[in-house]
């Protein structure tokens, strides 16, 4: 008997420490987050890129399903889900253009996730390759920066 409701204290603070992290990442996600600059947001750090992406998102309407961890992610830093539909997002932000390569991870982090559609997103412009390769695959978008602060707005406005 002893023995029992020691593993159920050990279940119950584990389910409250994972509870308690949940919210921690929920709360950092706020859609407020997502009024940067141009300026702002070419000088992030990765991670700061990835978080500030969700708050868009979420701000427009997504559920954060997931933030992957920062590597081996397969391919997705962040799943999505709108609408019913699971969506894997990469994150690119670059200064350059971003290439096939970003477009090849995403399509395989679709599989991996069990993800419907997938999305890359950057604050830059994609090379010709990578348009050619999204556009093979109906369920594969491109976000380029211009469309980043498009939706940017239009999460700041809700």
């Amino acid at each position: 008997m002893h023995k029992e409701k020691i593993i159920l204290i050990i279940v119950l603070i584990v389910a409250a420490y994972l509870f308690c992290h949940w919210i921690i990442k929920k709360m950092r996600l706020k859609p407020q987050q997502a009024n940067r600059t141009q300026d702002e947001i070419n000088h992030m750090t990765g991670r700061e890129f990835e978080e500030f992406v969700a708050a868009v998102l979420m701000g427009c309407g997504f559920t954060i399903e997931e933030m992957t961890k920062i590597t081996g992610d397969y391919g997705a830093d962040i799943v999505v889900s709108f609408n019913g539909i699971r969506i894997a997002i990469q994150c690119k932000r670059y200064q350059n253009p971003v290439g096939i390569k970003a477009v090849q991870e995403v399509i395989s982090a679709m599989r991996h996730y069990d993800c419907e559609e997938a999305i890359v997103i950057t604050n830059s412009v994609f090379t010709r390759q990578a348009e050619i390769l999204a556009g093979d695959h109906e369920n594969v978008s491109l976000w380029d920066g211009k469309k980043l602060l498009e939706m940017r707005d239009q999460a700041i406005k809700k």
